[in-house]
């Protein structure tokens, strides 16, 4: 093991005494207390956590600044690492190499579809713009009941769209759906491009009133697999990192 290893070892087995250093020094009794653990159990633990530089003893057990942003790194690995288990099903049916983040998962709420149940991604994916003042996003595929649904939001609800589409879906979007791409065009409202640089999935950034949330669409050879929804800022400032380029990167068609 590396010194690293044995580092993450130790926040591993020590994350919860540390977190009751957060907010400032404890006392050893403090600690036996706040832990539920012996004060054997709290000696060694502190010994440990001293020999690695993430604790010192002046007056009490504090944080050191390393011991700080250690923890700091630690529960975002673990978070990340909660975050993939929960996204699981939905990763197993994306490429090895598709462009992805941990930040687009921490935080995330994930519907999967089911036999039972199989609209439930969809009915999530369309609450994310049902309230939303505009809308930026890459489609890889085409949804018929979504192109009457953005046809309607763009046109009666006067709603902001920027669209990128991958070749086949864009062909398919004009050829099948003429009349309301035109209609929606017409009103200057949506920006439509195709793209040259692509994803394994759909991507949307809805803003609302009061936050942007992302939403990605991952497919599968039934349809919607699944979606992750999440409106932490670090998901959408990833997910606006990565619309950008794919747009920037698209051939401007029309708005």
């Amino acid at each position: 093991m590396t010194p690293a290893d044995d580092s993450v070892a130790v926040l591993a087995r020590r994350a919860e005494l540390l977190r009751s250093l957060r907010d400032g020094a404890q006392s050893k009794p403090d600690l036996v207390a706040a832990l539920s653990a012996s004060r054997s159990t709290v000696d060694r633990a502190v010994r440990t956590l001293e020999g690695d530089g993430f604790v010192e003893r002046d007056g009490g057990v504090s944080l050191t600044l390393r011991g700080r942003l250690a923890l700091d790194a630690y529960e975002e690995f673990a978070a990340t690492l909660d975050a993939l288990d929960a996204a699981s099903e939905l990763l197993d049916v994306l490429p090895a190499d598709a462009r992805l983040d941990g930040a687009l998962l921490r935080g995330a709420d994930v519907v999967l579809s089911d036999p039972v149940a199989p609209q439930r991604p969809y009915v999530a994916y369309q609450s994310v713009l049902e309230d939303a003042t505009a809308v930026r996003g890459f489609a890889p595929a085409v949804l018929d009941g979504n192109v009457v649904r953005f046809r309607d939001r763009i046109v009666e609800a006067e709603t902001p769209v920027d669209l990128t589409v991958a070749p086949a879906a864009l062909a398919e979007l004009v050829s099948s759906h003429a009349d309301a791409v035109e209609e929606a065009l017409a009103t200057g409202r949506l920006t439509l491009r195709e793209a040259s640089t692509v994803l394994d999935y759909g991507l949307v950034l809805a803003e609302q009133p009061a936050r942007t949330v992302v939403c990605a669409l991952v497919f599968d050879d039934h349809g919607i697999a699944g979606v992750v929804r999440n409106d932490e800022p670090r998901a959408v400032e990833w997910a606006e990192g990565v619309y950008e380029e794919i747009r920037a990167d698209a051939d401007l068609l029309r708005g």
